[in-house]
């Protein structure tokens, strides 16, 4: 009875474990009828225009008033359509696209209208290269980005859902309530052939270098206060990930990388096991445990009916 009393309590262990999805992060990007690309952990879009969504969802320390308070940013960068930072010639004219949010479109010239650097943008100058506060670069920065500022207002609401198990329905869940949403429309008809579009969403806080430890502070240093796990961001461009891309398997995303199983996104990083990371889905091992029950149960009513 002891062997059968483990491998009972073994099987409902891992059967409940098979019910665990992905944790729902704060902030996602998801992109209207876009499809995940596990390989490099994003949404991907592989239209010319496309829809994409800035999703808020109050919970944790982060509370709706929170939200409706803040400012929040969409960095749109341009990559190189293997996922690396682009374009590495430097300043130039690689076409344009529209951005389109709450009904204004604006111009973008690439590289023209950009800056070159690491988000979020800075306001003190020289300042724009990467530090220690700005977003990680998970192999997509420096490059040439533009910065859209965003609100979440409460007329704008749609059901939580995890964008990595269900990528491109973002309308599917508005309207709704639980989380907030702005819509962002890019239009890429006219980039340049090779040049795509990657986006990023998080929010800021600026330096007053009160308090102590003030004499290592740059006044005015704007740093990212929170933001969406690399694993739901989302890009313009095919569905399929290079290996040696941005997110491939030796890029900022890989094995090896910022949010490989060591990396700051791993599985002991500040967005692995415990933060809004991936949950590993064991409906192998639970199949496994009915069958190490069946088996032993059998062979006990065949010793008893002996």
């Amino acid at each position: 009875m002891n062997k059968l009393s483990t491998i009972l309590a073994t099987a409902a262990l891992t059967i409940g474990a098979s019910s665990v999805t992905n944790a729902l992060p704060n902030l996602q990007v998801d992109a209207q009828g876009g499809t995940y690309d596990n390989s490099t952990e994003t949404t991907v879009c592989s239209t010319a225009s496309c829809d994409f969504y800035a999703i808020a969802t109050p919970q944790g320390n982060t509370s709706a008033a929170d939200i409706l308070a803040d400012t929040y940013y969409v960095s749109i960068a341009v990559i190189d359509a293997d996922g690396a930072p682009a374009p590495n010639a430097g300043a130039g004219d690689y076409g344009s696209f529209d951005l389109t949010v709450d009904g204004v479109t604006t111009t973008i010239a690439v590289t023209n209208d950009m800056v070159f650097g690491t988000p979020p943008l800075e306001t003190v100058l020289g300042m724009q290269g990467s530090d220690s506060g700005d977003l990680p670069t998970h192999s997509i920065f420096e490059t040439w980005f533009s910065e859209v500022a965003i609100t979440f207002v409460a007329s704008q609401t749609m059901d939580p859902y995890n964008v990595q198990d269900n990528a491109g329905t973002a309308e599917d869940n508005i309207p709704g309530t639980g989380a907030y949403y702005e819509k962002l429309t890019i239009d890429r008809s006219n980039l340049a052939e090779g040049i795509q579009l990657h986006m990023d969403l998080y929010n800021s806080e600026v330096h007053d270098c009160a308090g102590p430890g003030g004499g290592q502070c740059v006044i005015g240093d704007v740093d990212i206060d929170d933001f969406a796990p690399f694993s739901h961001d989302a890009e313009t461009g095919s569905s399929s990930g290079g290996s040696t891309g941005g997110q491939g398997s030796t890029g900022g995303q890989g094995s090896t990388g910022g949010q490989g199983s060591t990396g700051g996104q791993g599985s002991t990083g500040g967005q692995g096991s415990t933060g809004g990371g991936n949950v590993a889905e064991p409906s192998i091992l639970a199949l496994l445990g009915f069958s190490m029950l069946g088996g032993l149960l059998f062979n006990r009513k065949r010793r008893i009916k002996g």
